[in-house]
Formats: structure tokens, C-alpha cells, sequence
């Protein structure tokens, strides 16, 4: 069972995987609206191919096929922003369940080689991790 966390505004907050990763979450839970979605869904929001709505009872999933990663410069910058957020995560969140697969996926950034993909990459970085088994988390994942 995924998970798509949406705060008092309707806004898409965190997502979660499953129970463990929702329950990880640096958040009190109860002060935001926790829906349930198939895993079909929430891989379309993890790999970031869908915009996401909700209007307080219904969540709608709207396709985001305009993406593209123009260059290798393009997509250093969408890696050092997801190394910035691991990085604040696991400044302060040594017990942390996730701790330990967020600092592998960290390194896994660290030691990616940009200059093996070819450009322009018509897909979000997630989705290009998971067409090619690479581990990973969206940002909206770490708690």
C-alpha cells in the first residue's frame, strides 16, 4: 500500500512507499491527509510523470509527458538539488528507519557519471533510475 501526504492546503506534501516509509516521516501525521493509492499511481508520482491534485476527498493524477533534461549541465543541477536534501536528512536523522537506503542513494548520486547519458533525456531523472534499476527516492520520499 503507497501513500501520497497532502498538507491543509491540498498540496501534495510527502509520499511514502509503504507503511514504513509513511510512518518515517518527520510529521505528525494527523495534521495532514493521508491517501491511499495503488502502486501504479504512486510509481507515476515517484518518477515524477504526473502532476498531482487533491481536492480534500479525490486525488487526480494529470499526465506531465513535457519534460526533458536538455544537457549534461541540466542534470548535475537536479542531482546536487536531491544531494542538498539528502544531505539535511542525514545531518540530523541517524535513527531514522530510512537513514541507512537514503545514504546509499546519496552515494550512488556522489559516484554517478553524468557524461552516460545522452542528452537530451526526454524523462525526469526518476524516471531514468527506474527504467535503468537504479535505487532511488523521490524527493517528496525523504522524510
Amino acid at each position: 500500500m503507497a501513500y501520497l501526504i497532502f498538507n491543509n492546503q491540498n498540496q501534495l506534501s510527502k509520499i511514502a512507499a509503504n507503511d514504513l516509509e509513511r510512518d518515517s516521516q518527520n510529521l505528525i501525521l494527523s495534521d495532514y491527509s493521508v491517501v491511499t493509492v495503488s502502486d501504479a499511481d504512486f510509481l507515476k508520482v515517484k518518477t515524477g510523470v504526473v502532476l498531482t491534485s487533491y481536492d480534500g476527498s479525490n486525488v487526480s493524477l494529470t499526465d506531465h509527458s513535457d519534460i526533458i533534461i536538455t544537457d549534461e549541465n541540466m542534470l548535475k543541477s537536479i542531482i546536487q538539488s536531491i544531494l542538498n536534501s539528502l544531505e539535511q536528512f542525514l545531518k540530523g536523522n541517524q535513527d531514522n528507519s530510512l537513514y541507512n537506503s537514503v545514504n546509499d542513494y546519496k552515494s550512488t548520486l556522489e559516484n554517478f557519471d553524468t557524461s552516460s547519458v545522452t542528452f537530451p533525456l526526454n524523462k525526469t531523472w526518476e524516471q531514468y533510475c527506474n527504467e535503468n534499476s537504479i535505487t532511488f527516492y523521490n524527493p517528496l520520499q525523504i522524510p
